[in-house]
């Protein structure tokens, strides 16, 4: 796992008052900032811990030549030493040079040149020119052979995280959603029974719940039952990590302390009742046990093999053990042994002790229905054993319970014995191995009335005799834990893992837990270790498929969570581009090598697919995290990218969702473009890729927002509805042109020219398209049939007229697509001819002019002026 950042610090400050174990409503916030750890590309001593960690950190390195390679070091040298423990070495492989090398290489004028990239932490890093010391002259190289060629470039990463990592992050993050629903569910359970004054102020303007654990307090003891499961799952998890047969020894040492530290903070503080009103003495020794197991069993056999056991030096130890670890049965077979024993004093008080032993009685079986009975059973018991104890001793005082001189040393190794079962706290923590033994034991032993409310008190008793192990974190975590020092625990969690930190603050957070410091933090301490947590998964080189795992974090860590999350999502990488035109990219690059082109198209295909469910994936999370402004960002952005790359359909779509209407009549017009240029069948090709609702819809649109009246005293911008109108009578316009040169096609004369009139005079048309439709005329006006009537022949002639009079005015609005239209018909023509001719196609251009567009107006004008004579005289809608 990449090291966690450093430069975090708090300065430590006591506990607030009032135990956690209560669940005493309380909240906090932090603050800080992590500066990263510093990369370096120099040498040191191979044989150090850093450099070892350097190297599992990798990725790989790729030559020039295509070749790739495992990434391992740069040839380091045991002359160079790295002192500071924040500078991460790396070494990679092939070497830049070899130890007897170096020198050489120095000299040549060559260093080490490195590039980080923004996102993933990915290094690139090359040879170069080693900068001269006189400003004056250029950096040279001096003519020498290397092993390794000076083109060679190295990619590497310090963020690479272990597929256990990867696994454990990915499957968390199921159950970390799941406990922000049980709590938030809990929170709606519980709220009608608040009165209407605490109510006020618990909802923001947009309808959301704020601090409502603050209104609510702790959860209700159901709730803290559902996040004990919860914690139960983080823990598999945890464990069938740590078990793994592929699992490196340093992960699995991780994986096991924070199970430990996981699993102390549930018992302490997710009782399994959800009140914590309960004896916690047998659950803190199973921690115990569980953490540190003793004593060994295969010393107990070696033990128990020899003739007379008690001579063994360990045996007495042993039986200390098994008391103080609630083993007391295989502590009473270990004292029955000594009934062969010669003296019957010690064979007959062994007997009293095992005896005893055995009928020990222990909160957690299943007889005593309340704790009340457990305690009384206690009571009469150690009542009981005192008595039979003294009955044993006959008052004989200390060193004189054998008559036997010689057994004095016998008596006290009963004495301790007998002191521990009758829970002494001086002998306890006399006979204990740490402090975690000793806590253990203590709730077994000497209180066993402990309960939760009771730990910080017993541990500042433990630790003053037993001090913890300040250079062990993970001692230092539990016994803060223990302690009730919540922020101490999660700092040191912060220190030791950033996931374990991030959880259990979450976990303690929805407890109330976490003491409220807003002199030392700005933010609470939850969602900072949030935030550091999602920067880990933002940092790793496969963060892509990290995004709505990093979505989840960030909308659950308060307000600048919050913050950041319409900023991460909005920069998550969606290709939806094809090559040029609608080429496939990797078709075009398998043709010019020669490559299989079917294959490529079927590969592109594939990743559209995934570009396609990834955009529908991030629409619906900016729906479920209510970021509807962005999402149309988003979509403003892949439509614009859309559109220069010619994906009108998908970038029509694009703009649809993002309610853009500029960019659908930019679309439109380059639609419209495409035909001036490209001719009928390209745009067809082009109107045929939008969706067919938009065109279906377009026309009804339109009809609704011209109904519009427009507010004649509002702000001189444009509203919001000219926009829509624009698209919308744009798109009617294709819709229409598009049946047009459809009825064209199919010999459908009469009704393209009716569509044609239709185009002209109902105001949908752009202006500087009117030229090309009356050009597009001609041929239906001097169809053989009279297709126009002398009214629409009359509307024609006056359209063309504004043409003519608005054109000597603005000639490039009114006649430039006039004019490329010409070029590309004039261009066909020429081509149609050469080929009819058999003769080679000339590279020369017949250029139209603002002439040639005048001359074709008049053509138009006179065909217009035929047409109505013949309208005329037929006089079938004469108007005189």
């Amino acid at each position: 796992m990449a090291p966690a950042p450093t430069g975090f610090s708090f300065s430590s400050a006591p506990a607030a008052a009032g135990s956690p174990f209560t669940f005493s409503s309380t909240k906090q916030p932090t603050q800080s900032s992590s500066g990263p750890s510093t990369f370096s590309f120099g040498s040191s001593n191979t044989d150090s811990p850093r450099a070892e960690a350097g190297r599992s950190a990798i990725a790989q390195a790729s030559h020039s030549n295509g070749d790739s390679v495992q990434a391992d070091g740069l040839a380091p040298s045991h002359g160079d030493q790295v002192n500071d423990e924040d500078v991460e070495v790396c070494y990679l492989q092939p070497a830049a040079y070899s130890r007897e090398e170096k020198k050489k290489w120095k000299a040549s004028g060559r260093t080490i040149g490195a590039a980080v990239s923004p996102v993933g932490g990915e290094v690139a890093s090359w040879v170069m020119k080693k900068a001269s010391g006189n400003q004056n002259e250029a950096p040279t190289l001096a003519t020498s052979e290397m092993d390794l060629s000076d083109r060679t470039i190295f990619f590497s990463s310090l963020n690479s995280l272990p597929d256990p990592i990867i696994q454990l992050y990915t499957e968390s993050h199921l159950l970390f959603t799941s406990l922000q629903q049980i709590v938030a569910e809990s929170y709606s359970r519980r709220l009608p029974s608040l009165s209407n004054e605490r109510m006020v102020g618990a909802w923001d303007k947009r309808g959301n719940l704020i601090g409502g654990a603050g209104l609510l307090g702790p959860p209700d003891a159901e709730t803290v039952m559902h996040m004990r499961r919860l914690a139960d799952l983080y823990l598999d998890q945890l464990g069938e990590l740590r078990a793994g047969v592929d699992v490196e020894l340093e992960l699995k040492a991780q994986f096991t302390t924070s199970y430990n530290i996981l699993n102390l903070a549930e018992v302490l503080y997710l009782p399994v009742d959800g009140k914590g009103e309960g004896l916690v003495g047998e659950e803190l020794l199973d921690w115990v046990n569980d953490v540190d197991p003793a004593p060994d069993n295969s010393q107990g056999n070696e033990i128990m093999s020899t003739k007379n056991p008690w001579d063994h030096p360990s045996f007495w130890p042993y039986i200390s053990r098994c008391i103080l670890r609630g083993f007391h049965l295989p502590a009473a077979s270990f004292l029955r042994s000594l009934s062969s024993h010669a003296y019957a004093p010690i064979s007959k008080l062994a007997a009293l002790l095992a005896q005893h032993l055995s009928i020990f009685p222990r909160s957690s079986d299943q007889r005593w229905r309340v704790d009340l009975e457990f305690l009384q059973a206690h009571k009469v018991w150690l009542a009981k054993f005192r008595a039979e104890l003294a009955n044993f001793t006959g008052g004989r005082p200390r060193g004189k319970w054998f008559e036997d001189p010689e057994l004095a040393s016998w008596e006290s190794d009963f004495r301790t014995v007998v002191e521990l079962m009758e829970g002494k706290p001086s002998r306890v923590l006399e006979e204990v191995a740490d402090w975690r033994e000793a806590l253990g034991a203590w709730g077994v032993l000497v209180d066993v009335d402990m309960r939760r409310d009771h730990l910080p008190e017993v541990m500042s008793i433990i630790v003053d005799k037993i001090p913890v192990d300040s250079t062990l974190p993970e001692d230092v975590i539990q016994s803060a834990l223990c302690s009730a020092d919540i922020i101490k625990a999660l700092m040191g969690s912060y220190d030791l893992d950033i996931w374990l930190a991030a959880h259990l603050g979450d976990l303690l957070d929805k407890l109330e837990l976490i003491p409220d410091d807003e002199q030392r933090f700005e933010i609470p301490l939850r969602d900072y270790f949030l935030l550091e947590y999602t920067e880990v998964l933002q940092n790793n080189p496969k963060h892509a498929a990290f995004w709505r795992v990093v979505c989840d974090y960030l909308n659950s860590a308060g307000q600048e969570g919050r913050n950041r999350l319409g900023s991460h999502i909005m920069h998550i990488a969606i290709n939806l581009e094809r090559g040029s035109k609608g080429k496939s990219k990797e078709s075009m690059i398998a043709a010019d090598d020669g490559m299989d082109v079917e294959g490529a198209v079927l590969r592109e295909g594939k990743e559209i697919e995934e570009a396609v469910r990834l955009l529908d994936d991030v629409r619906a999370a900016c729906g479920e995290y209510r970021l509807d402004e962005e999402f149309k960002t988003i979509s403003q952005i892949l439509a614009g990218r859309l559109i220069r790359k010619g994906e009108y359909g998908m970038a029509a779509s694009m703009s649809m969702m993002a309610g853009d209407g500029w960019a659908l009549s930019r679309i439109a017009e380059n639609i419209l473009e495409a035909y001036i240029i490209d001719g009928d069948a390209e745009l067809l090709r082009l109107v045929d890729t939008l969706p067919p609702t938009l065109l279906a819809e377009a026309p009804t649109a339109l009809a609704e927002l011209q109904q519009i009246v427009p507010d004649p005293y509002a702000s001189t911008d444009i509203p919001s509805s000219s926009a829509l109108s624009i698209f919308a009578s744009r798109l009617t316009f294709l819709s229409e042109f598009r049946d047009y040169l459809l009825f064209l096609a199919q010999g459908a004369r009469d009704r393209a020219a009716a569509k044609l009139v239709g185009l002209l005079t109902s105001g949908i048309a752009p202006v500087g398209f009117w030229a090309v439709l009356l050009v597009e005329s001609v041929t239906l006006l001097e169809d053989s049939e009279i297709l126009f009537t002398s009214n629409e022949t009359f509307e024609l002639m006056r359209i063309l007229e504004e043409v003519k009079s608005n054109a000597s005015f603005a000639p490039a609005d009114y006649l430039s697509q006039l004019i490329q239209y010409l070029d590309r018909s004039q261009a066909a023509k020429s081509q149609q001819q050469q080929q009819q001719q058999q003769v080679k196609s000339t590279t020369s251009k017949v250029t139209t002019t603002t002439e040639d567009a005048w001359k074709k107006i008049d053509e138009v004008r006179l065909a217009l002026a035929r047409n109505l004579a013949r309208a005329l005289v037929i006089g079938f809608d004469n108007p005189f």
